[in-house]
């Protein structure tokens, strides 16, 4: 499958896009190659389609400049491959809240040649519409649930609590106003209330790729207190620049994207089937309450979890 298919496909399948609407495509210097065959895809449906182009943010959650963001606001369509991730930002959530149906695409990390790659072969070839399914099923079952527990052979054993809080399902679906969504999508995720334990990042974290050795961190009332191993010193050199809201302990995501692999390019790495995700920093988009300028995933691979104390084999939904 070529660039050009797969942005046929996200235009008009994932986001549903029709004849007359307003698809504004929010892309940066570094990511046009993926931002003009987007904007090209909705051009040949009929739609308005507008290309803005803006530098790269510096990190992931930060806000994009205002007349962007005003843009946003008032589209039926947002698309935005950018090298940071404009998901956890106040500009998008509003322009959610407006009506617009909004992707991101967050690619931070890779090369042009692997991105290419990526998005013409990896989560983006799924069938998003019986992956919609499982992800239903499950968001279904974990309906009420407050707790879980998460373990794995290098380490993890971590207690994450989110009663009160809502579970969200990431289909790579947005068909009606306000949905939002990532592509490649497929994940199941929420906002933790508080976590307590160990948590062994042997994938993908945050804007560093794929590691190479293990990151450990260590979390107390949702709070992470401490970081060991690989990248532990750049991210406590993020703590002392952005505060102590980033060590906030923001999402518990389940990966549920049957065609995604691990690449080293968190956008399609956090949906990894049977994998799980933690992420530090900002969760107010998606029911919490944090808004610091940042969001830092981690992938953790073979886990076992459990919710209220039952087994979840994620294997059955994917």
């Amino acid at each position: 499958m070529s660039i050009k298919e797969s942005a046929m496909i996200a235009v008009r399948d994932c986001m549903g896009v029709k004849p007359g609407e307003k698809v504004l495509i929010v892309c940066d210097t570094e990511r046009d190659f993926i931002g003009v065959p987007l904007y090209e895809a909705a051009m040949e449906l009929g739609a308005e389609s507008i290309y803005m182009e803006m530098k790269p943010r510096t990190r992931s959650g930060e806000e994009p400049p205002e007349v962007i963001a005003d843009a946003m606001l008032h589209s039926d369509v947002v698309i935005a491959p950018t090298v940071f991730s404009l998901t956890h930002t106040q500009a998008r959530k509003k322009a959610c809240l407006n009506g617009a149906r909004i992707a991101t695409i967050p690619l931070t990390e890779g090369t042009k040649e692997l991105i290419t790659d990526m998005f013409s072969t990896g989560g983006m070839t799924a069938d998003y519409f019986r992956m919609r399914d499982r992800i239903e099923q499950l968001y279904k079952l974990q309906q009420g649930t407050k707790t879980a527990h998460i373990t794995t052979p290098l380490g993890t054993d971590i207690n994450v609590e989110f009663a009160g809080r809502e579970w969200h399902m990431d289909t790579g679906l947005a068909l009606n106003k306000g949905d939002f969504t990532n592509l490649p999508g497929g994940e199941l995720f929420i906002a933790p209330t508080s976590a307590n334990g160990k948590l062994v990042v042997d994938g993908t974290f945050g804007d560093w790729g794929l590691l190479d050795t293990p990151l450990e961190l260590i979390i107390k009332d949702g709070v992470c207190v401490d970081a060991r191993g690989a990248h532990a010193d750049d991210l406590k050199k993020l703590f002392e620049e952005l505060g102590p809201d980033a060590r906030h302990m923001a999402e518990l995501g389940i990966g549920m994207n049957p065609k995604a692999r691990l690449w080293g390019i968190l956008l399609e790495d956090e949906k990894v089937g049977n994998t799980i995700h933690m992420a530090l920093g900002n969760d107010c988009g998606f029911g919490g309450t944090c808004t610091v300028a940042m969001h830092c995933d981690g992938i953790v691979t073979h886990p076992t979890v459990y919710v209220d104390g039952k087994k979840l084999d994620i294997k059955e939904f994917l």
